[in-house]
């Protein structure tokens, strides 16, 4: 696309294993992003301890505790890396590390079902709608002022889908389906909302259309874009699944102004063929069971995360070291436990995950000191 992408977009994006960016080569980047977004989460920790309201002092003390260790598991196999456990506050509207998490979870189920729809519908092409309002002082206002202009904007959509006499004829009555979000901006002149939107149609919507017919709605607003996404959809997709705030472009004050005003209100919607789809809870990476795997741990020291664990390539050098110092014996039967797990068998009736290294270890130091009892199992990998 034409569009010159933000560098919140681009995190997003780059976040997604839709896009191939999970490949253990790109990892470093990943690490770095990760590390400058909770850099911005512990600047707005320091600033909530300062503020004295309660709602504030409860955000604090969940961002205290957010994103202070990463466990990733690089599946050397595939060259994938995925993060399998974390500790994450949840607070979008203040915490950009849990803000590139939920965006790239949203940005991965739409483009699962876009993909779907795409199958089913070849004849619908994707377009990138934006829609905006003029900037004000009063955020609380504006917001409410964009909120309300889209719900007349889909009522007349819907009405006029439906026959209703008398319901106005609306550009976005070519729309078969659309999912779009609010953003929000301060660049020193005022509060900006606005809306980003996919459209599928079959045909491009009329900008100048849709322009006269926001004026019309809004009453202060005409500025809109719309452009077909070609190339990968992601490119496009990012847009709207992007932070609800722009950090970058937000004091510490203003942020915490707007996660007030935001709070609790519906930022994504969708409607016609996109309705319907779940996006997960969860803000973890999907595992890859069958694989073998090795751990990386990961804390945030002085400003970045810092690798605290054994590196792939340290373990698979330690491992012959460690080898060398054991009894014959028991690296056999270590040798045989990991070929066992990672084979995928099953005993009878119970299903047995893949371990990492540092557990085959440990169960074999627990048989030595108890042969005549039951193995005890570590609590966690970790």
């Amino acid at each position: 696309m034409a569009k010159k992408k933000s560098p919140v977009g681009a995190s997003i994006l780059a976040d997604v294993a839709h896009t191939g960016l999970d490949e253990a080569e790109n990892f470093g980047d990943r690490i770095a992003r990760y590390g400058k977004a909770h850099t911005r989460t512990r600047e707005m920790l320091e600033h909530l301890r300062g503020v004295r309201c309660t709602q504030a002092g409860k955000i604090a003390a969940s961002l205290a505790t957010c994103g202070n260790y990463l466990h990733f598991r690089e599946y050397f196999t595939v060259g994938k890396v995925r993060l399998h456990n974390a500790t994450f506050c949840k607070q979008h509207l203040v915490c950009p590390l849990c803000a590139i998490r939920r965006g790239a979870k949203a940005l991965g189920a739409y483009l699962t079902r876009w993909e779907i729809i795409r199958a089913e519908h070849p004849d619908l092409k994707p377009y990138l709608l934006t829609l905006t309002i003029k900037n004000g002082d009063d955020l609380e206002e504006r917001q409410a002022h964009l909120s309300k202009s889209l719900r007349r904007m889909m009522d007349r959509r819907r009405y006029f889908n439906a026959g209703i006499r008398g319901a106005p004829y609306t550009e976005l009555c070519k729309a078969q389906g659309g999912v779009y979000t609010l953003e929000l901006t301060n660049k020193g002149n005022g509060w900006h909302p606005h809306c980003h939107m996919i459209v599928l149609a079959a045909s491009e919507p009329s900008q100048e259309a849709i322009s006269s017919e926001w004026l019309k709605i809004t009453g202060d607003s005409m500025i809109v874009d719309c452009r077909p996404i070609g190339g990968d959809p992601a490119e496009g997709f990012m847009e709207v699944f992007k932070y609800a705030l722009k950090f970058s472009d937000l004091s510490l004050a203003d942020n915490w102004e707007a996660a007030k005003v935001l709070k609790g209100k519906r930022l994504l919607n969708s409607f016609g063929l996109f309705r319907g789809v779940e996006v997960p809870e969860s803000l973890l990476d999907e595992p890859l069971d069958s694989l073998p795997y090795w751990d990386r741990f990961y804390r945030f020291i002085g400003g970045e995360y810092r690798f605290t664990g054994e590196s792939p390539k340290a373990q698979e050098a330690s491992t012959e070291v460690l080898f060398t110092r054991l009894k014959p014996e028991t690296v056999e039967r270590i040798k045989a436990i990991r070929s066992f797990n990672n084979s995928g068998a099953d005993r009878p009736g119970r299903k047995t995950p893949a371990k990492c290294y540092a557990t085959l270890v440990y169960e074999e130091a627990q048989r030595k000191r108890k042969p005549d009892k039951p193995l005890r199992s570590p609590k966690s990998d970790t």
